[in-house]
């Protein structure tokens, strides 16, 4: 997530950054180039995706419709062993301390995102939705560095726990109505990060005026 949109690495640099060996560094690469948040260039490393807001906005509206998708295969067809899981990250969710750091969120969230896609059971949206949810936690992550503050991260919070209730109650309207409220959440970020965002956030290489 701190890696700077527009940036441009080498295998060594980014092995320094995250303190990892070459074979988990090029499994990170490959994972993140297929879900277009990273550029492999053939003898000059790798460059960091920059931010494409108008691009971003317009997957928004396609995430909405397949997440609803999903939450809807989740609650038909979640075992026990994933609802059990999901209740403990609704208790995980309501412990996270104060504060307006969104990274320990963020791993939550991420764990959130794939027991659900492991309940819908469906490689195809799997496929569709995860590389989604990488580019809106990265997103996520910008807004809420330069732009949030506390009250945005609990409400964040608070939004993914209704979701998450509303599943493991297996009620199917509420669960969409919090799924449809957290995407508007998520919609009403771009307003900001497109007026009083400084462009070079979006792409390291947009020079400050």
């Amino acid at each position: 997530m701190e890696l700077k949109p527009g940036e441009t690495m080498t295998m060594a640099d980014l092995q320094e950054r995250v303190s990892l060996g070459r074979t988990p560094v090029l499994e990170a690469i490959r994972k993140l180039s297929d879900d277009t948040l990273l550029e492999v260039r053939a003898g000059r490393g790798v460059k960091i995706t920059p931010i494409d807001l108008h691009r971003e906005r317009r997957l928004l509206r396609i995430r909405r419709d397949i997440e609803s998708f999903v939450v809807e295969l989740a609650i038909d067809n979640a075992s026990g062993l994933v609802r059990s899981q999901l209740n403990q990250l609704a208790r995980m969710l309501r412990e996270l301390k104060s504060g307006s750091d969104i990274r320990p969120f963020n791993e939550l969230d991420k764990r959130m995102d794939q027991l659900l896609l492991e309940a819908a059971d469906e490689p195809f949206v799997e496929r569709t939705l995860r590389p989604l949810h990488t580019t809106f936690r990265r997103l996520g992550y910008l807004y809420q560095s330069h732009l949030g503050s506390e009250r945005t991260v609990q409400e964040n919070i608070q939004m993914h726990i209704n979701m998450l209730d509303a599943i493991i109650e297996r009620d199917t309207p509420n669960a969409l109505k919090a799924t449809h409220l957290l995407m508007d959440f998520m919609e009403e970020m771009f307003v900001p990060l497109e007026r009083d965002l400084a462009p070079s956030y979006l792409d390291i290489n947009i020079k400050p005026f």
